[in-house]
C-alpha cells in the first residue's frame, strides 16, 4: 500500500467502517419492515375471521328476529319452513340451526344426525354447551360465540346463542352450530402459518407453528370471545435481508478494491507518463507548427484556406480606412464534375493544383488568394477601380482557359465569376462572400459574359424566390391561385379547338404572379402534385360551370411535371375526379416535357391514359433531345411544336426545316400537331402552307381569365 499516503488510507478504513454500521443500521430496519408487513397482513387475516364469524352471527340475528316476529308458540310448520329456508341459504357454513323455548330443544333442523337433540335442555344438559356458557348468555341477554369446542352430536365447532326476553322473562334461545372447518379454510391457505389461540395460548384453530420460530399476534375480539391470532416468522425471512444487505456489503467492498487498485495503476501510468510527456513535448512544439499551416492553408494547393481567408478578410475590413475599398472575386470551374466524373478524382485534384499555382504566379495584383472548397477559389483586390474589373475577370478566365495536359488529356476549362463590393454592397464578409456567390451563380445563366457584378436587381430576385417558397403552403390553403386559359384556333376554319389551363399567383400583396416566378419553388417545396392535383379539379370544375351555362365542352390540356406521375393511384384517383363532375376523360389533355416522356417507367401509366380516352401530348418538343429518334416509342397523341422555333420562321432555315422534318414525321406516325408560341402573320402562314393548322399563340388571343372564355363562346 506504499502507493497510497497515510491520509487517504485513513479515509478508506473510516469509510469501510461507517458502511458497516450504515449496513447494520439497514438490516435492522429491513428486518422491522419485513415484521411490520407480516403484521399488517395478520391483522387483515384478523378482520377476515371477524367478518366470517358476522356471516354466522347473521343467521342467528335473522332467526330471532323471525321468532321474536311470530312468537315461540306460532304455527309450528311455519317455523320449521322457516328453519329449512334459513339453513338452505347456508348449507356450506351451517350444522344446524335449533330454537329452544324456555331453553328446551323443540325446533331443528336439519334432523339428520341431529335427532337426538331434540327434547334436550340447554339449561340443564352441561353436554350442550361449555362449562359457563348458557349462563352467559342469559346473563348478558347478547350473542354469545361457545367454542370453538367438541360438539354434542359430534365434530369439532362453535356454538353461536342468543337468549330471547319478553320483558325480563326469559322465552327461548336461538342457536345455530357451525363447524369450524368453514372458518379456517376461508381464513388461511394450506400453506399459511397462521394460527389461532385462546387468550391463555390454547390452541383453537388454524396451523400450529414451531415453537423454535418467533411469533407474531394480533387480538381478535368478537361477541364474548377474546382470542389471539398469530403467525410464526420462519428463519429464511432473516436470512433474506440479511442475504440482501451482505450483497450490497459486496458490491461496495469490490468497488473500493477496484478504486485502490486503479490508484496502485495510476501511480505507476503517471511514472511512465513523465517518462512519455518529455518526449512528446518536443514533438508537440514541432506538430503545432504543423498544425497551423494545415489549419490556415488548403492541403493540396497550398495556397490559404477559407477559414485563413474569412479570418483575414474580417481584419482587413475592420482596419480599413474610410476611402479605401475592396473587390471580392468569387469563381469555379464550369463543368468541373464532368472530369471527376470521367478521368477520376486523381485528375480533378491535380486540374485544382495546377490551375491555382497558375492563378497565384499569374501577375494578378490580388491582396488574399484562397480555395473555399471543391472548385471555388476567391480573390480580394485592394482599391481596385471599376474599370478594371473586366480587365482582371479576363485575366483570371485567361489563365483558367489556358490548355491543360492532365495524365495525357488535353483540357479546356472555363470559369463563372461573381463579383461584390466592399462597402457599396455591405460592409460584411458573409454578406460580401453570399453577394459574390449570388452573382456566379448568375453569370453561368449569362451567354455574353463570365462575370456579373452583384446588383439590387439580383438579390430582390432572389428575396422574392424566398418570400414565394415561404408563402406557398398558405397560397394553396388560402385558394390564391387561379387558372387562365388560352385558346388554340385551328386557323382554316377560325373554330376554337381547345383550351390550354395556365395557372397564376393572385399574390394579396404582389399581384398576379405567373408560374416561371413560383412554379421552381414549387418543385422544390414538394408541392407539385398538391398544386396539380387542384389545377386538374379546378378545370373539371370549370368545365361543369360552362356545360351548365349552355357552353360546348372543348378539350382543355394541362402541364404535368414528372413529380406527379409518381401520385399513388394516379389513375383511379384521376377518373374519380372526373366520374365526380361527370365529365369523359376526351376533355382533358394532359402536356408532359420530352424528358418525362423519355423515361420508360412512366410508358405503362401514359398507356393506360390512352387507352381510357385521354390525349397526352409532348409539350416544347424538340428543344433538348434528339426527339425525331424517339418519337415512334413515346405512348403519346399529339406533338406541340416548341416557340423557339416559331420564332426563327423567317429568320432561320435551320428552324424552318426541323419545323417542316417534324410535321411530316408526325402525318407519317398518326401524331396530332399544334404550334404554340405564334404572335405574326408571317409564322401564321409558313405553319398553315406547311400543314400545321392548329395554332396557339397571341396572334389570335392571349391567356384570359374564365369569365372571357365564356364571353368568346357566347
Amino acid at each position: 500500500m506504499a502507493f497510497l499516503s497515510k491520509k487517504p488510507l485513513t479515509i478508506i478504513i473510516g469509510f469501510i467502517i461507517v458502511l458497516q454500521l450504515c449496513l447494520f443500521y439497514y438490516y435492522s430496519v429491513s428486518l422491522a419492515r419485513e415484521y411490520r408487513a407480516e403484521k399488517a397482513d395478520l391483522a387483515s387475516q384478523a378482520v377476515m375471521l371477524t367478518s366470517n364469524i358476522e356471516e354466522k352471527v347473521a343467521i342467528v340475528k335473522g332467526v330471532s328476529s323471525f321468532i321474536q316476529t311470530v312468537g315461540f308458540d306460532a304455527d309450528p310448520a311455519l317455523v320449521r319452513n322457516y328453519l329449512v329456508t334459513a339453513h338452505t341459504k347456508n348449507t356450506s357454513n351451517v350444522t344446524n340451526i335449533m330454537i329452544a323455548p324456555d331453553g328446551l330443544i323443540r325446533y331443528l333442523y336439519p334432523l339428520e344426525g341431529n335427532a337426538s337433540l331434540i327434547g334436550r335442555s340447554l339449561l340443564l344438559d352441561s353436554s350442550l354447551a361449555s362449562p359457563g356458557m348458557i349462563q352467559e348468555t342469559l346473563r348478558s341477554r347478547k350473542i354469545t360465540i361457545d367454542g370453538p369446542r367438541q360438539l354434542a352430536q359430534g365434530g369439532y365447532g362453535m356454538v353461536i346463542r342468543q337468549a330471547i326476553y319478553q320483558a325480563n322473562s326469559l322465552e327461548g334461545i336461538v342457536s345455530v352450530t357451525v363447524k369450524i372447518d368453514d372458518i379456517v379454510n376461508q381464513l388461511v391457505y394450506k400453506d399459511s402459518n397462521i394460527y389461532v389461540t385462546a387468550k391463555d395460548h390454547t390452541f383453537l384453530f388454524g396451523n400450529e407453528s414451531s415453537a423454535l420460530d418467533p411469533q407474531l399476534t394480533v387480538p381478535v375480539n368478537t361477541y364474548n370471545q377474546h382470542w389471539l391470532m398469530g403467525v410464526s416468522l420462519p428463519s429464511h425471512k432473516k436470512w433474506q435481508v440479511l442475504s440482501s444487505v451482505l450483497w450490497i456489503d459486496i458490491a461496495f467492498l469490490l468497488v473500493i478494491a477496484f478504486i485502490l487498485y486503479i490508484f496502485w495503476y495510476q501511480s505507476r501510468f503517471n511514472r511512465e507518463l513523465e517518462r512519455v510527456v518529455s518526449i512528446r513535448t518536443r514533438d508537440l512544439r514541432i506538430s503545432k507548427r504543423l498544425y497551423e499551416k494545415l489549419a490556415h492553408y488548403d492541403s493540396l494547393t497550398e495556397i490559404p484556406n477559407r477559414r485563413f481567408f474569412m479570418d483575414e478578410f474580417e481584419r482587413l475590413l475592420q482596419s480599413s480606412e474610410p476611402t479605401q475599398t475592396y473587390t471580392l472575386f468569387f469563381f469555379d470551374l464550369n463543368r468541373f464534375k464532368e472530369i471527376n466524373d470521367t478521368l477520376g478524382h486523381s485528375t480533378g485534384d491535380q486540374v485544382i493544383k495546377t490551375l491555382a499555382g497558375r492563378l497565384k504566379s499569374g501577375s494578378l495584383p490580388f491582396k488574399l488568394f484562397a480555395r473555399t472548397g471543391g472548385d471555388e477559389f476567391v480573390m480580394i483586390f485592394q482599391n481596385l477601380p471599376h474599370t478594371q474589373i473586366p480587365v482582371i475577370a479576363g485575366q483570371i478566365s485567361a489563365l483558367i482557359s489556358q490548355t491543360l495536359l492532365i495524365s495525357g488529356a488535353h483540357l479546356s476549362l472555363s470559369t463563372s465569376i461573381g463579383i461584390s463590393l466592399y462597402p457599396e454592397h455591405s460592409q460584411k464578409t458573409d454578406d460580401l462572400m453570399k453577394f459574390a456567390d449570388m452573382s456566379m451563380y448568375q453569370a453561368k445563366s449569362q451567354e455574353d459574359a463570365n462575370y456579373f457584378i452583384f446588383d439590387w436587381e439580383l438579390r430582390e430576385k432572389l428575396e422574392q424566390k424566398t418570400m414565394i417558397a415561404k408563402y406557398l403552403h398558405s397560397a394553396l390553403e388560402r385558394e390564391e391561385f387561379v387558372l387562365y386559359y388560352q385558346p388554340q384556333i385551328n386557323a382554316v376554319t377560325g373554330a376554337m379547338i381547345g383550351m390550354e389551363a395556365l395557372i397564376r399567383w393572385n399574390h394579396p400583396e404582389k399581384g398576379l404572379i405567373g408560374p416561371g416566378t413560383f412554379i421552381t419553388a414549387v418543385e422544390e417545396a414538394g408541392l407539385m402534385i398538391q398544386l396539380t392535383d387542384w389545377v386538374l379539379r379546378e378545370v373539371c370544375r370549370q368545365l361543369c360551370e360552362w356545360r351548365s351555362l349552355g357552353m360546348p365542352l372543348l378539350r382543355t390540356s394541362i402541364n404535368i411535371s414528372n413529380s406527379w406521375f409518381y401520385n399513388r393511384n394516379l389513375i383511379e384517383n384521376l377518373l374519380a375526379v372526373l366520374e365526380e363532375y361527370g365529365l369523359d376523360t376526351s376533355v382533358l389533355e394532359f402536356e408532359i416535357t420530352e424528358s418525362t416522356a423519355l423515361l420508360e417507367e412512366h410508358y405503362p401509366l401514359l398507356q393506360q391514359m390512352r387507352d381510357h380516352g385521354i390525349i397526352v401530348s409532348i409539350d416544347d418538343f424538340g428543344t433538348k433531345y434528339s426527339s425525331l429518334n424517339y418519337l415512334k416509342h413515346f405512348p403519346v397523341n399529339k406533338i406541340k411544336i416548341d416557340r423557339t422555333f416559331i420564332t426563327g420562321i423567317g429568320v432561320s432555315s435551320i428552324d424552318e426545316t426541323i419545323i417542316k422534318s417534324i410535321v411530316f414525321v408526325a402525318s407519317q406516325l398518326g401524331y396530332d400537331l399544334i404550334a404554340e408560341g405564334v404572335e405574326t402573320q408571317e409564322q401564321l402562314a409558313f405553319l398553315v402552307q406547311h400543314n400545321c393548322p392548329h395554332i396557339q399563340g397571341f396572334l389570335f388571343f392571349p391567356p384570359l381569365p374564365a369569365e372571357e372564355i365564356r364571353k368568346l363562346a357566347s
